[in-house]
């Protein structure tokens, strides 16, 4: 562990005045607590999350037309009569939750997801704070801690102005960065290099640009010499045959990570391999079509509450993915609940017409660093692929000129794609979606 970068990472933290650490000491204890008693503590937040929600204009609206309140609630098991927050009620109007007269620090969070369509989401800082001690946490199960050395294969921006930050932020971290998009044997190979010369604790990013990696490393037995204490897994959903050969390769154990950007992390693996819940932060629901619960072990959506969230409170908000409750307790004697994720985002691997492998997660920051810039001239983008022939569907921003916009992408693609890709941008007045709540930036279809 770097001392050095554990006390800067604490010092930022309080000058942002993001209490992590002092959440991180209270959830240390209380993910050993019974689940009954977690169940109590969870009610005492939403009573609170709800008493700010009715200041909020959506809230107010939702439940006047359903014709309930927040004092129905008196239980966990009443939350179903509340109507669900979708994604579209963020979009059309994403200060439609803020709570008036809310006090103290916010973070704003402008993001595409798997969707290319924005969302903008505002959490208080305590809510941040949370979140981050969820995640230190749940590292922490497996012996890492926060200022150990760490690789991050994702999350690297497309916009120079992104990169500067994200070097900056790094710096801090004690953490380096490689690109997750090409993963040509060449990059791979410069890939381990440099994890081989920095001796990273843990490996963190995507797992089907992380199985690649893996399979590379097994191929040319770089792997095990590496050294690497975790492989932590987000972002996407981690199948069984990608964890198999990332847990081969690098011989060390591989566990998941569920979040979403609108509330940080909502469940974290542990060293038994089970997944359990951040239940001091997320109340999470598994209902079917109509919002309703399933029972523990049926498949259903999940519907999810954040519990510190006081300045832009999300209630029954409706992620778009599918879990199931689990109803076992864990061998490692915690607590929390468990859920097991059946269908979440997926970026996958795509072969483009060079004969190039290129993580699909390069789609959809291409889409967010067009969509959220200042002055976007776009408000949503949908990449359509057959064969060798990529269309881009987009939807101009009400009264911006998309032109420049459009030039962008249609040149960004064509480098991104290289040759033999047929490249076509064209602007529609909106984008049929198909495929349920779970969009998708790149869409295959079958020539």
């Amino acid at each position: 562990m770097s001392l050095g970068h554990a006390l800067a990472y604490r010092l930022i933290q309080m000058a942002r005045r993001e209490p992590v650490f002092a959440v991180l000491a209270a959830i240390e204890k209380s993910q050993w607590w019974p689940e009954e008693r977690l169940r109590e503590d969870q009610l005492r937040r939403l009573r609170q999350v709800l008493s700010a929600a009715a200041g909020a204009p959506l809230y107010r609206s939702l439940w006047s037309r359903a014709g309930v309140n927040a004092r129905d609630v008196r239980r966990l098991s009443d939350l179903p009569a509340l109507p669900r927050v979708e994604k579209d009620h963020l979009r059309s109007d994403p200060g439609s939750v803020r709570v008036p007269g809310h006090g103290g620090p916010l973070n704003v969070h402008v993001t595409t997801g798997s969707s290319g369509v924005p969302l903008r989401v505002v959490r208080s800082r305590l809510a941040g704070a949370c979140g981050r001690a969820a995640q230190i946490r749940g590292r922490g199960w497996f012996g890492v801690r926060p200022g150990d050395r760490e690789v991050l294969f994702g999350g690297l921006a497309l916009e120079k102005q992104g990169r500067g930050r994200a070097r900056l932020i790094d710096r801090v971290m004690n953490r380096e960065r490689l690109d997750p998009f090409d993963l040509s044997d060449e990059r791979l190979a410069r890939c381990v290099e440099t994890i081989r010369r920095v001796r990273p604790r843990f490996l963190y990013g995507y797992p089907s640009a992380l199985a690649i990696l893996a399979a590379y490393a097994e191929r040319t037995g770089a792997g095990r010499e590496l050294g690497l204490t975790l492989v932590q897994c987000s972002s996407e959903r981690l199948y069984d045959h990608r964890r198999e050969i990332i847990r081969r390769s690098f011989g060390c154990p591989v566990a998941d990570e569920y979040g979403a950007a609108e509330v940080s992390i909502l469940a974290m693996e542990c060293p038994r391999g089970r997944l359990h819940q951040a239940a001091e932060n997320v109340y999470i629901e598994v209902t079917d079509p109509q919002g309703q619960p399933v029972p523990p072990g049926e498949e259903g959506e999940v519907i999810v509450t954040d519990l510190n969230n006081l300045a832009a409170p999300l209630v029954r908000y409706r992620l778009g993915d599918r879990a199931r409750a689990v109803q076992d307790s864990c061998p490692c004697g915690r607590g929390l609940p468990l859920i097991e994720v059946l269908e979440g985002s997926s970026f996958g691997i795509v072969t483009i017409p060079d004969g190039r492998r290129l993580s699909g997660v390069i789609f959809y920051f291409l889409a967010e660093s067009l969509i959220t810039r200042t002055g976007a001239g776009l408000s949503e983008i949908v990449i359509v692929r057959r064969g060798n022939r990529f269309r881009a569907q987009v939807v101009p921003r009400p009264g911006a000129d998309p032109a420049r916009d459009c030039e962008d992408l249609r040149r960004r693609l064509a480098e991104i794609l290289g040759a033999g890709a047929e490249v076509e941008v064209a602007q529609v007045p909106r984008i049929e979606r198909r495929g349920g709540d779970k969009y998708r930036v790149l869409v295959e279809e079958s020539p």
